[in-house]
């Protein structure tokens, strides 16, 4: 998925803003699993957030205060509960359900 395809991506999510939160969130899980080994990784998650940011800044003069990468590293510190590099859907699940600001973020 490139880049472009996250921006067009995150605008599907809003449109399709009537589902559960966790069915938000599970097809925001596939689509951020690029390679679709079941599985999100460091990198994966530092393009995610890098695309945000690119959305985040040319919507608004607000500018996150850290580099994508520095917050796709705290994410991983917070969700993932074994310590493998990876992201698994329960634990991105889980993850962004205990926290309203991730979740915004991840599945808008």
């Amino acid at each position: 998925m490139a880049l472009h395809e996250v921006d067009e991506f995150l605008l599907a999510i809003d449109v399709t803003s009537s589902g559960t939160p966790e069915e938000k969130l599970k097809w925001a899980f596939r689509m951020y699993d690029v390679d679709g080994n079941g599985v999100i990784d460091i990198q994966e998650m530092t393009k995610i957030v890098q695309a945000i940011y690119d959305m985040l800044g040319a919507c608004s003069s607000n500018k996150p205060a850290d580099s994508a990468e520095e917050r796709a590293k705290n994410i991983f510190a917070k969700m993932d509960e074994n310590n493998d590099g990876q992201l698994t859907q329960d634990e991105f699940l889980k993850g962004c359900l205990q926290d309203e600001e991730l979740s915004k973020m991840l599945a808008p």
